[in-house]
């Protein structure tokens, strides 16, 4: 009788396990899919609402991914005051996840052990804590806010400089942990790597091509806070240029270097203009069958593991013209940073780690499984089989506002008439640029409204993500972002001095 009970409550307890992690790791997977199609294929506007009520819904508070989500779509909408709200939130947030040292504190998250990592609250990467700070010093400077720009550039690099830190001791240490675990030591160590090393090298050699992003710098991040710097008269900025250019060699970075070193060319007005282009990588999940060889045997069973899925271009190449001049030449664009790189950098160095952790998992479950079969019954140990089945899945969470990559250009104000198209393939017209003398003028100039007639506020929005024309003073450094979505041209002038 006893016997009995104890195999029912064991069934309902783990049957409504499955059912509540089966519903939360498919809503979660949703509303991502949700937020990517809102986002790039409607409207950056209609994904920020979304992200917004993503964090409202999540009633622990524990909301780092979305908080990212809706803080730089906020910043997507010139929601500026808000992008910086909610990305301060998830700033503290990430700083509260690795002050604890959470890799380490996951080992003993008995939970993530017996499912599997998806129950865990997201982390967040080192690029993307450099990036909240980034954007911070971008809506900074939209709300003409230069000291606190100062102030988040200095956080997004001095993060990037964490990050090998990080890397290099707390995960390592965090894996030395996991291999102590009680479950671990009855596995072969030794014969279980060799098994892993075969699939790092079958299964994750893409990775390999991102050499030049080893080192944690994300050349966006180093590039737009140098040449922030430099056009302050900060001699910091011609540091960062340089670790900027020490990635990709962007062309036009080497030739800001000059520029800057030679104070006589700042007398000359420029403008930069970047463009964030595509959507970055995703995460899918890829299943194995994994030996594990303890002292009792052989035993083979699933394994799901992340795997990174390149981002997405909408665009191959951007050329800028003169469109004033009767044989328009085009400059080409080139690329900045390929954020896939950036993040295949840190991806890799976790892989160890995640691994690690999927094999405890997986071997806590045969152990439980086996005692199960004995100590209680076999219809409890089929149930732990079916349960095994169930939950082994890879976290496959990332944030997926970031684009795929981002091109850079620059022209001398002087040298250019006074309109600029940007085309992007075959051809293709996606934005005209009006540089303005503004020395007659109280400020910088607004952008177009093209319906006067309509509400304000909606219109602005409007301007945001529909308009194809753009306004800046000829007379004044500038600096010009443009994202791209399938539908959509975003338009900005993050730096331009007022007249």
């Amino acid at each position: 009788m006893i016997s009995k009970i104890k195999t029912l409550f064991f069934n309902k307890m783990f049957f409504s396990s499955l059912a509540l992690f089966v519903f939360f790791g498919c809503a979660s997977q949703e509303s991502l899919n949700r937020f990517n199609t809102l986002y790039y294929d409607h409207s950056p506007q209609e994904a920020y609402d979304f992200a917004k009520k993503e964090i409202k819904g999540d009633k622990d508070g524990k909301n780092l991914l979305w908080e990212i989500q809706a803080g730089v779509s906020a910043f997507s909408v010139a929601d500026y005051k808000d992008s910086v709200s909610i990305l301060e939130n998830a700033e503290i947030a990430f700083n509260k996840n690795h002050e604890e040292n959470i890799a380490s504190k996951a080992v003993k998250n008995t939970g993530a052990v017996l499912l599997n990592d998806n129950v865990k609250n997201y982390e967040g990467y080192y690029y993307e804590g450099a990036l909240i700070n980034y954007y911070k010093a971008l809506d900074s400077l939209a709300l003409d806010d230069k000291s606190k720009a100062r102030v988040e550039f200095n956080r997004a690099n001095d993060r990037q400089r964490r990050a090998k830190e990080f890397y290099e001791k707390e995960i390592k240490k965090a894996t030395e942990e996991a291999q102590q675990d009680k479950n671990m030591q009855k596995v072969d160590k030794e014969k279980t790597k060799n098994e892993i090393d075969k699939i790092l090298s079958s299964e994750y050699s893409n990775l390999d091509r991102y050499g030049a992003y080893d080192g944690f710098v994300n050349p966006l991040i180093s590039y737009v806070s140098g040449l922030y710097f430099s056009l302050e008269g900060d001699s910091k900025g011609i540091d960062l240029l340089k670790e900027a250019y020490g990635v990709d060699k962007n062309k036009f970075i080497g030739e800001d270097m000059l520029i800057f070193q030679n104070r006589k060319q700042l007398k000359n007005k420029y403008t930069w203009v970047i463009i964030e282009d595509g959507k970055s990588p995703i995460k899918k999940e890829v299943s194995f069958k994994f030996p594990i060889i303890t002292s009792d045997g052989v035993y083979y069973f699933g394994l799901a593991l992340p795997q990174l899925v390149d981002g997405e271009s909408f665009y191959d190449s951007f050329v800028l013209k003169d469109a004033s001049a009767k044989n328009p030449e085009a400059y080409q664009f080139e690329p900045l940073v390929i954020l896939d790189g950036v993040i295949a950098n840190e991806f890799k160095k976790e892989l160890p780690y995640i691994m690690t952790r999927a094999i405890i998992s997986a071997t806590t479950k045969v152990i439980v499984q086996g005692t199960l079969n004995k100590n209680v019954s076999p219809l409890a140990g089929l149930a732990m089989g079916i349960f095994t089945a169930a939950t082994t899945a890879a976290d496959t969470r990332i944030t997926s506002v970031f684009p795929h990559k981002v091109w850079l250009n620059r022209i001398e104000n002087n040298t250019a008439s006074d309109k600029i198209i940007i085309e992007g393939n075959d051809g293709k017209k996606l934005f005209e640029l009006d540089l303005m003398d503004c020395s007659k003028t109280s400020k910088q100039p607004e952008p177009e409204m093209k319906n006067p007639e309509e509400n304000p506020q909606e219109n602005a929005m409007k301007q945001q993500t529909q308009d194809i024309s753009g306004k800046i003073c000829k007379n004044s450094n500038n600096i010009v972002y443009l994202r791209t979505t399938k539908n959509n041209i975003i338009f900005k002038s993050i730096l331009g001095e007022k007249q």
